[in-house]
């Protein structure tokens, strides 16, 4: 178990490193000040290692990776550095960074400690201030903050001034899904999306309507009246299984009737 005075919460390194924006936010050098040592190596089967003995741990990257998948993946090992040291040594596959963000479990915890070092809530709630809840928005924070689509995704449903819900389809299954604190919890998205929305059509072959469309309510959600409404939808496929889609609401009051 990690001992109290090993551990450190993301937003106290960045405090105690003097770290205001995100162009500074160094994984190699956060690391180390965690006795850490972050190499990169060409890795075969997983995207990132640690190994870890006493107070010393050595995270090894894949080297021929992207550098936002670089930058997460070194994260996410620093998280077990500081939640599982001394457990099991931890090698993550590419599958871990994109399919592990539900239910709790030491791959998510590590998800969600890279989210949080990489992602810190206060510098990207300014950024994401009045931005609509779409992927062309997510693709320009995570340049600014040099991060995956999916994590940066998440922060936005999470700190974005609209109510929103991120949904990420495994070969047309619905694996996880996180919602806004404006979302009510009643409100759950269908297990698999129905026929007349853009996620329906990218699992199933058909061609991708880009950017963010208005479709009906019950394509979603399956709640009383969900066919009077409608929903904004951005969808796209990040990968041969996994579809991820932002759904978002620019008027409140649809999510109060659909209740």
């Amino acid at each position: 178990m990690t001992s109290v005075s090993s551990y450190k919460s993301p937003a106290t390194l960045l405090e105690e490193l003097g770290i205001t924006e995100p162009q500074d936010i160094k994984i190699e050098a956060i690391a180390e000040y965690c006795d850490a040592t972050l190499v990169y190596e060409p890795l075969k089967g997983c995207e990132a290692r640690i190994i870890g003995h006493g107070d010393r741990a050595i995270i090894t990257v894949n080297s021929t990776s992207l550098r936002e998948r670089q930058r997460f993946s070194g994260a996410h090992e620093l998280g077990h550095w500081m939640r599982d040291r001394g457990k099991v040594a931890f090698a993550c596959a590419e599958m871990v960074f994109a399919a592990e963000w539900g239910e709790e479990n030491p791959e998510v915890r590590a998800n969600r400690y890279a989210a949080d070092l990489l992602l810190p809530p206060p510098m990207f709630s300014r950024r994401a201030k009045n931005k609509e809840m779409t992927f062309a928005t997510v693709r320009d924070l995570a340049k600014d903050f040099q991060t995956s689509l999916t994590a940066t995704a998440i922060r936005l449903v999470e700190l974005g001034s609209l109510p929103a819900m991120l949904v990420c389809y495994e070969l047309g299954k619905r694996r996880w899904f996180t919602r806004g604190p404006d979302v009510p919890q009643f409100l759950w998205p269908r297990s698999e999306p129905g026929r007349y929305t853009v996620a329906y059509d990218l699992i199933h072959g058909s061609a991708q309507t880009e950017g963010s469309v208005d479709v009906y309510a019950d394509g979603w959600f399956e709640v009383r009246n969900a066919h009077r409404y409608e929903v904004r939808e951005d969808s796209i496929r990040i990968s041969d299984r996994f579809v991820l889609s932002l759904l978002w609401w620019k008027d409140e009051r649809q999510i109060l009737d659909l209740g």
